[in-house]
């Protein structure tokens, strides 16, 4: 289930959680183990050993659990920088030393199935208590707080600590998975989303063996079916390690012909393949329908390119 994109709601009815900066995972507990999935389906249980203790802190007991996987900085906050050194490293021998210097922790939120019963139908508040009952608490796990009321706390504490933002909802809500819905608003203090990457420039000077800017899109719903629009590129952010990954993973996808089928593409705009997804944050949406001052924040390959769109 998808939050959608919106200003702070009013009224009775909704409970407030932190928007935590990290990586949205389906994390199955049965007697043989720990199963983590992304939101794209992907099985990444390898990549999060430390998650297994979840099976010994669950004796005898077989969940499905929603929630987040994040690491943290210096500051001891929610760090996507520091989760990035953890998200696409599969080798067994490199997790193994991540696991010591990059620790992380599933923030479960939600509870869709509990000892054979899916829970999908049942109201948030059952969900809750349910998940609650479980007791998560431990050395890679934990349960998201929440607050219900106007969600005053909520919000505060996470711009003084200068979290992403918050997510409202209604505690009457059924879990509807895989759709984006209006009973989970999420309230960004910046912006920042996903985009679709599907095309580079070249660089120059110091970058001229690497690349200048990734060209970014969103999809647009159209009658004619999904069309990929260039809304501009981001060229800073980046460091030596993503540079060069990124050289190898743009020459693998590329094209001769354009992705996009929409927006004012560069005219000296190289193209790739439109399945790379990077995060970005940048200050505004122009007027002609582009980022204004991005910034790159990392790669996202739990999220499925085709359902990247603007968010507003």
């Amino acid at each position: 289930m998808l939050a959608t994109p919106g200003r702070a709601p009013v009224g009775d009815g909704w409970v407030w959680e932190l928007k935590w900066d990290g990586v949205r995972a389906l994390v199955h507990i049965a007697a043989g183990g720990v199963q983590v999935r992304a939101r794209s389906g992907r099985d990444i249980t390898a990549r999060y050993p430390e998650l297994q203790g979840l099976s010994e802190a669950c004796p005898g007991r077989d969940a499905t659990l929603d929630g987040e996987i994040v690491a943290t900085g210096d500051d001891g906050l929610p760090s996507f920088e520091q989760l990035q050194r953890r998200m696409h490293v599969d080798d067994p021998r490199a997790v193994a030393r991540l696991v010591r210097d990059v620790p992380i922790a599933f923030i479960a939120f939600d509870l869709l199935a509990l000892d054979g019963a899916e829970l999908f139908d049942e109201p948030w508040s059952v969900r809750r208590a349910a998940l609650d009952a479980l007791a998560l608490d431990g050395p890679a796990w934990r349960t998201s707080p929440f607050e219900t009321g106007d969600g005053a706390r909520t919000v505060a504490f996470s711009r003084a600590h200068m979290m992403e933002g918050v997510v409202a909802k209604r505690a009457d809500s059924r879990y509807v998975p895989g759709q984006r819905s209006r009973a989970w608003i999420k309230v960004k203090h910046h912006r920042r989303q996903e985009f679709v990457v599907g095309g580079w420039v070249p660089g120059t000077g110091s970058r001229a063996d690497t690349f200048g800017a990734l060209v970014l899109g969103v999809y647009d719903d159209a009658d004619a079916g999904r069309v990929l629009r260039c809304v501009g590129k981001v060229g800073t952010g980046f460091s030596n390690a993503h540079l060069a990954w990124f050289v190898g993973a743009l020459q693998q996808r590329a094209i001769d012909t354009s992705p996009f089928g929409a927006g004012a593409v560069p005219r000296d705009a190289r193209f790739v393949v439109p399945e790379l997804v990077v995060e970005v944050r940048f200050t505004e949406w122009t007027s002609s329908g582009t980022v204004r001052h991005p910034a790159f924040m990392g790669v996202r390959d739990d999220k499925d390119p085709t359902s990247v769109v603007r968010e507003t």
